[in-house]
């Protein structure tokens, strides 16, 4: 389990965070949803291992971030973030087999290149392989920065590991955010990953999450079942709109008809 207690983060005089507990359980798609400068990405970064002064907040298989070498959880968890280098000289496939640094330090072999391969298969990045990274679209360069992250984890340690998304499905077509997230979700089925995910589309969330956690002002607003969470009078305080939830007629998940207050 990968979990936060008690976690809070500032900036300055800013509070970021405020005595968040939170708790990601391998086989588990749980979205993160929430306003602009609510803490997401904040706490996705805490969760990772990647803010140094939330290491002793944050534990990962019952062991805190701060008493595990940094080569140690790389092998853990894989970070798909928003900003990603995309200036390098490097092929969509040399991009994905960086991932499996962490298990080969850089010399890649037959296994780190078929995992690769099958990741590129996943993400549907195979036709971009030998494409240099630079050139591609915005959306095609987060499919392979995706692929990346799921070879970096594909084969891990024995225990859980975690698969961290921020905002995955930004950049991609409709299409792709679907695939994406199914993607993500087939994954925690297969192989038992944790995966968390931001996503802003709420009923997208809500078609893929086995569990949504509602983030505002720093603190969580709503965890659980996407019924538990999307209600309107939680959705208008936190994002200040006026929604309506409906029942999805092809589903089982509720649907958020939104306007402007």
């Amino acid at each position: 389990m990968l979990s936060a207690h008690q976690l809070t983060v500032s900036a300055g005089k800013r509070l970021l965070l405020d005595r968040v507990d939170l708790s990601l359980r391998p086989g588990e798609l749980l979205v993160l949803v929430g306003p602009n400068g609510a803490g997401k990405t904040t706490l996705l970064r805490a969760l990772s291992g990647d803010i140094g002064a939330a290491l002793h907040s944050v534990s990962c298989n019952g062991r805190p971030l701060s008493g595990i070498p940094a080569a140690e959880l790389a092998t853990l968890r894989a970070v798909h973030s928003q900003q990603q280098r995309n200036d390098l000289d490097f092929t969509a496939r040399q991009v994905v087999e960086l991932g499996r640094f962490p298990h080969n330090g850089g010399r890649p072999g037959s296994v780190d290149r078929a995992i690769a391969r099958s990741a590129m298969a996943l993400t549907g990045c195979t036709e971009l392989a030998e494409r240099i990274c630079a050139t591609l679209s915005g959306g095609e360069q987060a499919r392979v920065h995706l692929a990346r992250a799921l070879a970096q984890i594909w084969h891990g340690p024995t225990g859980a590991h975690y698969l961290l998304l921020d905002e995955p499905v930004a950049a991609l077509d409709i299409m792709w955010q679907h695939r994406a997230l199914a993607c993500a979700r087939e994954r925690t089925r297969s192989h038992g990953t944790g995966v968390l995910a931001i996503v802003h589309d709420l009923n997208l969330a809500a078609r893929y999450a086995d569990r949504m956690v509602l983030l505002a002002d720093g603190r969580i607003q709503a965890d659980g079942r996407a019924f538990d969470v999307l209600h309107s009078t939680a959705l208008a305080r936190a994002f200040g709109i006026r929604c309506r939830v409906l029942d999805d007629p092809l589903g089982e998940t509720p649907v958020v008809v939104t306007e402007p207050a």
